[in-house]
């Protein structure tokens, strides 16, 4: 917690606690008859300089389930309050006594079909996370709050462009100097992401799980994040329906430049004598 590395601990939450034994067959029994939104990444493509306010479709939660079980989509649920709905099911595990600060509002779970991706981002509050697997497995790839420069962030925004998956080397050159994790997030796993890491997370296979925040222990981190969520991303609206496709525009011209500045500095660092070159 106080070097703000990442780290995944297996069962998290003790090694017999109930939630280790939810399944998608349970929760379509139980909340298969909740009206649920759903995200595609298709649309999330034509939409990258932004976060979502709400779902671009819905449908029933167990119509949801058995797609996921039945082939490959990439279609996913976020951010959904199963807790809200049945509450009995936070009596399935206790958060363990080894941090302070955890935000007092309920973890929300995240579903997914194999093939389903989050594009990459970092999470505009600012927190860490707690991101427990239950079911599947994810394929996550990392990268530290300091390459956010070169990782075109765009201004006003916690998002980027890049393709994790296909990276352009000739648009994005910054990319070449960034370096990360790429790991797979395993069933009963739980991925402690401090605040600010970037993060793109593809589902291996159909999968749910849920995730806890935590205030960093750090003040900047907390007011970068109140900023974020207080300020930046409604300032951002507001430019993009007053200015348009000026503004997106505007914005990649600017991660452009501080990507160029960040290269610069990269290049003017005195290399160490005991470093190979």
């Amino acid at each position: 917690m106080l070097p703000q590395k990442p780290v995944v601990i297996r069962n998290f939450y003790g090694a017999n606690a109930p939630v280790y034994t939810w399944s998608l067959d349970y929760f379509k029994e139980i909340l298969g008859h909740l009206e649920v939104g759903v995200y595609d990444a298709e649309e999330e493509e034509r939409q990258d300089d932004r976060s979502y306010k709400g779902a671009p479709m819905t449908m029933k939660f167990g119509d949801y389930i058995e797609l996921i079980q039945s082939e490959p989509t990439s279609r996913r649920l976020f951010l959904f309050n199963v807790f809200k709905h049945k509450k009995d099911l936070l009596d399935d595990f206790q958060f363990p006594d080894i941090t302070n600060n955890v935000l007092g509002f309920l973890p929300f779970a995240f579903f997914g079909g194999a093939g389903a991706i989050t594009r990459i981002h970092r999470d505009m509050d600012n927190s860490n996370v707690f991101l427990t697997e239950l079911i599947g497995e994810k394929r996550v790839v990392l990268f530290p709050p300091e390459q956010s420069s070169l990782l075109y962030r765009y201004p006003f925004s916690t998002h980027t462009s890049i393709d994790v998956n296909a990276p352009d080397f000739e648009q994005y050159p910054g990319l070449r100097y960034v370096e990360g994790l790429d790991f797979t997030l395993k069933a009963n796993e739980t991925l402690f992401m401090p605040a600010g890491w970037w993060h793109h997370i593809e589902y291996k296979t159909a999968g749910m799980g849920f995730a806890m925040r935590s205030l960093s222990p750090y003040l900047k981190d907390r007011m970068r994040g109140l900023l974020q969520v207080g300020l930046l991303t409604h300032l951002d609206d507001l430019f993009r329906w007053t200015f348009q496709d000026k503004w997106f525009k505007h914005k990649k011209q600017l991660a452009q430049k501080r990507a160029n500045a960040a290269m610069r500095r990269l290049k003017e660092r005195p290399v160490d004598a005991e470093t190979p070159a």
